[in-house]
């Protein structure tokens, strides 16, 4: 069982030569770009076949991604069949990826009907298969329950993930440093070596895949409930608000006998409600302000004036 999470790069033919031997230690696995677009050979990555060997000497995992330009359902089912076509003879232990975000994709349902073609196609061949994007467009335009099935890989360049639903990679940065050399750097959340080795092991059913797949998914999402264990940990936009909250509301929380640190275990969806409720305390203290400056105000009124509103209005002749 490997010890989780997994760090890894992953990488194209734009990263050049890539000494994958003099990493190992470092990572734990290479995700590589075996094309792009439609199949045709002139799409094929020029490094893709090279970086594969070369983690198969060095004994390091891999998985395959594929970089769509699918404007419909006929060209997703065209880079499925180039992604299978790089796959003859191939064990990507870290999955089949298809990677979904460029700006001349499609919107709405034609967008997610190419991704389920592709990955249907591709787990269809016996790989698994998941999906790539940003934390944006995985929640604006890949937040169809149509691919819920499927697993994610969120790119979020930040110091925390905030993407709320199930996923298995996060890519963390563009700019890791290894050996001198700058590379896309990834997490892994799951051991998918062995999950994947459990399927070409037995014969599973797409139905047992997919109840394995989202046990995996629950061990991620129990660790992302807790993922902020202290007041110190949550990102910084929101620090000063929750710290606020536990001070104002006198909220429990569990100090560190040692540190002294707040232990919160908190989830991103609980973090992003205590800045919510700050802003809230912001405008109550707005209001009380607003509400003593009148009551001071009709204070120093002068006395005359006060008894102008106390005498009843004159009674007129109809």
């Amino acid at each position: 069982m490997a010890t989780l999470p997994v760090t890894g790069i992953d990488i194209s033919e734009f990263n050049g030569n890539v000494d994958i031997a003099a990493l190992k230690g470092q990572i734990g696995f290479v995700i590589i770009r075996c094309g792009y677009g439609s199949d045709y050979t002139n799409q094929d990555d020029s490094q893709y076949e090279t970086n594969v060997r070369k983690c198969e000497a060095a004994g390091i995992p891999y998985g395959v991604y594929l970089y769509s330009y699918a404007k419909n359902k006929s060209m997703a089912e065209s880079e499925a069949a180039h992604t299978l076509r790089l796959l003859k003879g191939k064990r990507p232990l870290y999955g089949v990826w298809y990677d979904v975000e460029d700006s001349s994709l499609p919107g709405g349902e034609t967008l997610i009907d190419n991704c389920v073609t592709y990955c249907r196609a591709i787990e269809k061949a016996g790989f698994y298969c998941g999906i790539y994007s940003s934390l944006y467009w995985m929640e604006n335009r890949l937040n169809s329950p149509r691919l819920d099935p499927f697993d994610k890989w969120i790119a979020q360049w930040n110091d925390t993930l905030d993407y709320e639903g199930p996923f298995g990679i996060w890519q963390y940065t563009d700019n890791g440093l290894l050996n001198g050399r700058r590379f896309d750097m990834d997490r892994a959340y799951k051991d998918y070596p062995a999950i994947i080795e459990g399927m070409e092991g037995t014969d599973m059913t797409r139905d047992e895949v997919a109840q394995l797949a989202r046990q995996e998914a629950q061990k991620v999402w129990e660790e992302n409930e807790n993922r902020y264990k202290t007041v110190d940990s949550v990102p910084k936009w929101a620090k000063d608000a929750v710290r606020r909250v536990y001070e104002d509301l006198e909220l429990a929380g569990t100090k560190d006998s040692e540190s002294g640190a707040v232990k919160i275990d908190a989830s991103p969806t609980y973090v992003r409600a205590l800045y919510v409720i700050s802003r809230v305390l912001d405008r109550m203290e707005e209001k009380e302000g607003q509400l003593t400056e009148l009551e001071e105000a009709e204070q120093e009124e002068p006395e005359e004036v006060l008894e102008e509103r106390l005498e009843p209005p004159e009674e007129t002749e109809e």
